[in-house]
């Protein structure tokens, strides 16, 4: 009896000491617990790392106690402010996400919150109350265990650990990624004190923005009105206006590309035949999208007091308007979007984040296709190879991941890193999921009734170890330029095959397009519309040298 007794003292003892050390880990466990809990909820991938690093230093604050029971308190009265911070932050992404899979500064979210009104409010609370309800517990929940930990760590603050070497080693690495999180403005700038302060400032700026832009769009369609734009007789019924982003013509399969990146694209045109026309040379004069886009839509001239929108000319010319987004961009959405009679923004995650594919641009295409409106011009904006490569193609779908073939070998005896040749990988693939999606823009334009006119296009390049160690935008290569352009239409030819190559400028399309469009108007300069005999090709002045023919 005295040996049985004997052999379960170890294990008492064991066990004791495992409960004292659990107790003793308590108030610091708790907050750690419930501030993860809360970033889990409100954050996906890296970026829950990124916000878990800015949370680290109110925790780690938690290690050194004050000595005086009044500085004790406001220590802990500080780190759980700061614990709260970023419980409610989870909170309130975490039901954002789960009610309309939006981020708090998406365009969405902005708008809703800066144009609401009170009775809108009571309606939201009336129709979301269930999740709100929800949210809340698990905010309060959160909450409970952040407040239980500090209370204990008040009761009996820890002690500090012996500094022994591997704990040196391991504290100076830890502050050293906290304060390249804080340098980093990436990082930081999803701290909650400083996102939800830049968010109310946004909300602030967003509703006077809109008194301004308000006022510029009334005046863009009070001059367009005033051109007295009239439709030539073989003006199309429909015009689909497909623009991507980030795509670099010399990726493409049917451009030449070594890789089958584009093999529907190359179908449709084996199929089509000369009527459908793919421009050899066609660039961008702007290395990012918000310059590239108000260059083509002012005709070249955006920052003239006399200037023309395209939308606003179309809609004075009688065509109905819509614009159909996968971006989330409120500059591009206030500017240009809203100049059309219907607007579908169907990405609500701003920034490089998103993993929103194009192919949800689809169904609302085929919606405006079946629209009666006489004379219609859709728009669609394509979130295209906009980086992060990766994210632009369904999971899985990685047909030149690791490729072992004529381009890599190229990328190596060119002295490209294994990691850019990676990204090249995965840029391959995203444009072959690309290509799917713009050809089935271009199906639905051909199955459409009634004459129909389509027309692709990027609104700039991506170098991707084309000329240097570099994957991106780029404004000092010609391949942050080079971009595709085809046109397709059921009824006529656009263009003579000799103008395929020649070189084309995006800041002089609008031109063009308001001759697919069969508008005639006061502004129209037919040297710059490609599709015109008399179009007469002038360089523009670019930061880098380019040969406009290669």
């Amino acid at each position: 009896m005295t040996s049985c007794v004997d052999d379960r003292i170890p294990r008492v003892t064991r066990a004791s000491r495992l409960a004292a050390r659990l107790r003793r880990a308590l108030p610091l466990l708790l907050p750690f617990l419930a501030v993860l809990a809360a970033i889990h909820a409100g954050h996906a991938g890296s970026r829950a790392w990124q916000v878990l690093v800015l949370a680290l230093p109110g925790w780690f604050w938690l290690w050194w106690p004050m000595r005086s029971a009044r500085r004790r308190r406001i220590q802990g009265l500080a780190c759980l402010a700061l614990g709260l911070a970023f419980v409610l932050d989870g909170a309130v992404r975490g039901f954002l996400l789960s009610a309309y899979d939006a981020l708090p500064n998406s365009s969405m979210v902005l708008s809703a919150v800066a144009n609401t009104t009170p009775g809108e409010s009571r309606e939201f609370v009336a129709m979301y109350w269930r999740d709100l309800v929800e949210w809340s517990l698990f905010a309060f929940l959160c909450g409970a265990v952040l407040v239980a930990g500090i209370r204990l760590w008040w009761q009996a603050p820890p002690k500090l650990p012996e500094p022994r070497g591997w704990r040196i080693a391991i504290a100076v690495l830890m502050l050293a990624l906290i304060l390249g999180a804080f340098v980093s403005k990436p990082w930081r700038r999803h701290h909650p004190a400083v996102f939800w302060a830049q968010w109310v400032q946004d909300i602030g700026d967003l509703r006077r923005q809109w008194g301004e832009l308000g006022q510029q769009r009334q005046r863009l369609l009070a001059a367009a009105k005033g051109l007295a734009p009239t439709l030539a007789e073989d003006s199309p019924d429909t015009l689909v206006l497909v623009i991507s982003e980030s795509v670099n013509r010399n990726n493409l399969s049917n451009y030449g590309y070594a890789r089958p990146t584009s093999p529907a694209l190359f179908a449709r045109q084996h199929e089509l035949g000369e009527r459908m026309e793919v421009f050899r040379h066609a660039w961008s004069v702007n290395a990012s999208t918000v310059p590239a886009l108000r260059n083509l839509f002012y005709f070249g001239k955006p920052d003239d007091r006399e200037r023309v929108h395209l939308l606003a000319l179309a809609r004075a010319a009688g065509y109905r308007t819509w614009w159909i987004s996968n971006h989330n961009d409120l500059a591009i959405e206030q500017e240009h979007a809203l100049l059309a009679d219907t607007v579908e923004i169907m990405n609500r995650k701003p920034g490089r984040s998103s993993e929103a594919l194009d192919e949800q641009l689809l169904p609302a295409m085929r919606k405006a296709l079946a629209d009666r409106a006489p004379r219609k011009l859709i728009v669609l904006h394509m979130l295209g190879l906009h980086p992060n490569y990766v994210m632009r193609h369904p999971a899985g779908m990685q047909p030149f991941a690791h490729a072992a073939d004529l381009v890599d070998a190229r990328l190596r005896s060119e002295g490209r890193p294994g990691w850019l040749r990676e990204l090249r990988n995965d840029y391959d693939s995203a444009v072959r999921y690309h290509d799917q999606t713009v050809a089935a823009t271009l199906d639905m334009s051909r199955h459409a009734p009634g004459r129909q006119t389509w027309v692709y296009l990027s609104d700039h390049g991506q170098e991707v170890g084309h000329t240097i160690d570099r994957a991106g935008h780029s404004a000092t290569t010609p391949d942050g330029y080079r971009i595709p352009l085809m046109v397709w239409s059921s009824y006529q030819d656009t263009a003579p095959g000799s103008s395929l190559s020649l070189p084309v400028r995006g800041d002089w399309l609008a031109h063009s397009l308001t001759n697919l469009l069969g508008i005639e108007w006061q502004g129209d300069q037919p040297g710059q519309d490609v599709f015109d005999a008399r179009y007469r090709w002038q360089a523009p002045r670019m930061p880098v040298r380019i040969d406009f023919n290669s």
